[in-house]
C-alpha cells in the first residue's frame, strides 16, 4: 500500500532534521546566516523605499508648478479712446426758400450739383411783380425828369442874385480899402495913403525949418563980420534975402501941413459914409440871393424833387421784388436735394407748380468736407479737447477707418434725447481729414476720440494687475519662480494701464488673474495657442 503525502512529508522532514540532532554547531551558523540575510533585505528594501519616495516627491513637486501666460515688458503705445455715436454733416447746410409766391419757371439745377456763388438755381414766374417794377421804373425817371425842368426854371433868379452879391462884395471891399488909406478913388487926394501924405508933409515941414534955421545961422555969422568990417555989406544983404526966402518957405510947409489934416478929416467923414453904404448894399445882395433860394427850393423844384424820391423808393422795393424772382446760390457748392410736391412726395417741382413765398425750394451745402456731430456725456467731456484726434468708422462704408480732429465743444450741456435718462450731453464736432466720395451727408457713425495718446510708455495688461488694501503689484517671473513686485500705475483704459513705476524692459511678468498665484510660486509658461490656419 503506497505511503500517503503526509506521511512522506513527515518522512522527508525527519530525514532533513537528523542533521540538527546530530550537528548542534550547524544549527548556528544556520542562524548567524538568516540573520545577516534579513538585514540586507530590509537594507535593499529601504533603498527601494526611498527611490519610490524620491520618485514620488518628484512627480509631486513637478505636479505643483502653474501654468500662466507669461510676457516680457517693453515699451509700447498707449491710447486711451472715448467712443461715440455720430452723424455725418456738412458743415454749412442752408434750405433756399422761395422769396415770393407764384409759379415755378425753371430750375437749372439737380441734386449733386457743384456750383458756385451767384448762380441761377430756379425761377418764379409771377406777371404782377415783374410789371410792377416797370411801372415803377418809368414813374421814376419821370418825376427825375419833373425836378430836374422845375430846377431848371429856377435857376435863372438864382443866378442873378448871385451876381448881384458879387457887385456888391466888390464894391465893399473897394470901401474897405479907401478907408483903411484915407483917400478914395475919384476924389482928386492922389493915390497915397493918409499916412503917406501925412508923413510928406511932416517931412516938407521939417526940411524947410532947416533951412530956416541955417539961413538965421550965416545972417547972424555975416551981421558979425559986417560990424568988424570984415565983409561988404552986399553980402549981409544977400544973407538977409536968402533968410527971408527960407522964412517963407517954412510959412508954406507949416500951412499945408495944417491945410492937409482939415482936408484928411473932412475926407475920412465921406469914406466912412461910403462904407456904410457899401455894407447895406452887400446885405441887400445877400438877402435877395437867400429869399432866390427858398423860393426855389420851397416852391414847385422842393416838391417836384419830394415826388422824385418817394418814387425812387417805390421803384427800389418794385425792383427788389422782380429781383426776387431769381433764386441764386448764394455761396459755393453742392445742391443736395429739390423740394417736392405737398400731395406726391417722390415729385420733385417742376414748372408751373405754385409755389408759396418762404417755402423752401431747394437745399444746398459748402464743399468744405464733412464733419461729424456727436454727444459726449457730461462726465466723460472732461476728457475731450480741441485738437484731439479721433477715427471714424460706419456701416455704410465696412472696413474704412476715417481719421479726423476734435474743432468744437459746445459751450452749453444738452439734456438727453433718452426720456428716463437726468444726464445730460455736449454737442461735439469732429472735422474730417479727408472726405471720400462715398461719404453722405446724414450718415450714422461711430466716433472713438482718441484722449490720450503716449506713443512710449510701459504698459501692461489690466488682467497682470494685482491690487490689495490699496496698493498694486504684479507677478514678476525669475527662474521659474513669481515674486511680487509692486507697481505704480498711471492712466489706464479697458484693457491696459501705464506703469510709472516699479517696472523694467525687460522684466517678465504673469499676464493673467490667477487667484493661486502666491509669491515664491513655482510657475511654467504657457504654450502659446497656434494661429487658426487660414481656409
Amino acid at each position: 500500500m503506497p505511503a500517503s503525502p503526509t506521511s512522506m512529508q513527515s518522512s522527508n522532514f525527519a530525514r532533513r532534521s537528523e542533521p540538527w540532532t546530530h550537528f548542534p554547531s550547524s544549527r548556528t551558523y544556520i542562524k548567524s546566516m538568516s540573520k545577516r540575510n534579513r538585514n540586507i533585505l530590509i537594507l535593499i528594501g529601504g533603498l527601494a523605499l526611498l527611490i519610490v519616495i524620491a520618485a514620488v516627491g518628484g512627480r509631486s513637486h513637478r505636479s505643483s508648478s502653474i501654468t500662466v501666460r507669461q510676457v516680457t515688458v517693453r515699451y509700447a503705445a498707449f491710447q486711451t479712446k472715448l467712443p461715440e455715436n455720430g452723424v455725418l454733416q456738412r458743415p454749412r447746410v442752408q434750405s433756399i426758400p422761395a422769396q415770393v409766391s407764384g409759379n415755378i419757371g425753371n430750375v437749372f439745377v439737380h441734386p449733386g450739383q457743384v456750383v458756385s456763388v451767384g448762380t441761377l438755381l430756379a425761377t418764379i414766374d409771377n406777371p404782377q411783380v415783374t410789371s410792377g417794377a416797370q411801372g415803377a421804373a418809368q414813374a421814376y425817371q419821370a418825376a427825375i425828369a419833373h425836378a430836374h425842368g422845375s430846377e431848371a426854371n429856377s435857376s435863372s433868379a438864382i443866378a442873378q442874385a448871385e451876381a448881384s452879391l458879387e457887385s456888391a462884395r466888390a464894391r465893399l471891399t473897394q470901401a474897405q480899402q479907401d478907408l483903411a488909406n484915407g483917400s478914395q478913388s475919384g476924389l482928386g487926394y492922389g493915390g497915397n495913403t493918409a499916412t503917406d501924405q501925412k508923413a510928406q508933409a511932416d517931412a516938407n515941414l521939417a526940411n524947410a525949418d532947416t533951412n530956416l534955421r541955417e539961413a538965421r545961422r550965416i545972417y547972424n555969422a555975416d551981421a558979425d563980420l559986417l560990424a568988424n568990417k570984415a565983409i561988404a555989406r552986399d553980402m549981409l544983404d544977400q544973407a538977409k534975402a536968402k533968410l527971408d526966402q527960407a522964412q517963407v518957405a517954412y510959412n508954406q510947409a507949416r500951412l499945408a501941413r495944417q491945410s492937409l489934416g482939415t482936408q484928411l478929416s473932412r475926407s475920412q467923414s465921406v469914406l466912412q459914409d461910403n462904407m456904410r453904404s457899401a455894407q447895406e448894399n452887400y446885405a441887400q445882395a445877400q438877402a435877395a440871393l437867400s429869399a432866390a433860394r427858398v423860393q426855389a427850393g420851397g416852391g414847385d423844384v422842393a416838391a417836384a424833387y419830394a415826388d422824385a424820391a418817394k418814387a425812387q423808393t417805390d421803384y427800389a422795393y418794385a425792383a427788389d421784388q422782380a429781383a426776387r424772382t431769381e433764386i441764386r446760390a448764394p455761396f459755393s457748392g453742392t445742391i443736395l436735394s429739390l423740394a417736392a410736391e405737398t400731395q406726391d412726395p417722390l415729385r420733385p417741382l417742376q414748372p408751373g407748380d405754385d409755389i408759396e413765398a418762404g417755402k423752401t425750394l431747394l437745399t444746398m451745402s459748402t464743399n468744405e468736407g464733412f464733419i461729424v456731430r456727436t454727444k459726449v456725456d457730461e462726465q466723460d467731456i472732461i476728457n475731450v479737447r480741441i485738437g484731439q484726434r479721433a477715427s471714424v468708422t460706419g456701416e455704410d462704408f465696412p472696413g474704412k477707418t476715417l481719421t479726423g480732429h476734435v474743432i468744437m465743444i459746445s459751450p452749453v450741456a444738452q439734456k438727453s434725447e433718452d426720456a428716463s435718462s437726468t444726464a445730460r450731453q455736449i454737442i461735439t464736432t469732429v472735422r474730417l481729414d479727408a472726405s471720400p466720395p462715398y461719404l453722405r451727408d446724414g450718415m450714422s457713425v461711430d466716433v472713438d476720440v482718441l484722449t490720450t495718446d503716449i506713443p512710449h510708455a510701459i504698459v501692461v495688461a489690466n488682467d497682470a494687475v494685482v491690487k490689495d488694501k490699496g496698493k498694486a503689484y504684479v507677478f514678476v517671473v525669475r527662474k521659474g519662480i513669481a515674486h511680487k513686485q509692486p507697481v505704480t500705475l498711471g492712466a489706464s483704459n479697458d484693457a491696459k494701464a501705464i506703469v510709472r513705476g516699479g517696472l523694467h524692459p525687460g522684466d517678465v511678468v504673469v499676464n493673467e488673474k490667477n487667484l493661486d498665484l502666491t509669491e515664491g510660486a513655482s510657475v511654467t509658461a504657457a504654450t502659446p495657442s497656434p494661429s487658426p490656419t487660414a481656409s
